[in-house]
């Protein structure tokens, strides 16, 4: 798996900057993509509307960019980044991956302690945390890989009257 990141639009006299991140997943099928942006120095920058540094968000919609099959195309992303105040800032782009393969792992184990539970007549709680409602916690149990680009530099100025 390969991210990188490139600034695409803005300028040093401006607080807003476009990113595009490409994402390569050596043919795996991918369950998910969230990025964030992760600040190595400087002022404060938000991405996606407001999102903080080492916040995640989903920068894809079932609804807009799945394909039939249901399976969504992460191999390009444009974050959109706005520096609170004037000043430089060095981020990279963070993004925790996980892959169908993994996801569906998951699920099946959360499934067959729950078989075992019910067929043993126990109404424990499952040895990672998680009970029938599991889908808002699965990632932080689910394998994930963790990638980041190199460093990106944004600068926001003023121009002097000459």
């Amino acid at each position: 798996m390969n991210l990188q990141a490139r600034k695409i639009s803005g300028s040093e006299f401006s607080s807003e900057d476009k990113i595009e991140v490409t994402f390569s997943s050596d043919s795996q099928t991918i369950a998910s993509v969230l990025h964030t942006v992760e600040l190595v120095s400087g002022v404060n920058v938000t991405h996606g509307g407001g999102g903080q540094p080492n916040e995640y968000l989903h920068y894809k919609s079932l609804d807009r960019d799945a394909e039939s099959d249901g399976i969504i195309d992460y191999s390009n992303v444009e974050m959109a980044l706005v520096q609170d105040v004037r000043g430089t800032s060095v981020i990279k782009v963070v993004c925790v991956v996980t892959t169908k393969a993994d996801l569906d792992l998951f699920q099946a184990s959360v499934e067959a302690y729950q078989e075992r539970a019910v067929v043993a007549g126990v109404d424990e709680e499952h040895p990672l945390g998680i009970n029938d409602s599991f889908d808002e916690v699965f990632s932080d149990n689910v394998n994930t890989t963790i990638l980041s680009t190199g460093d990106i530099t944004l600068e926001w100025s003023d121009d002097n009257f000459v």
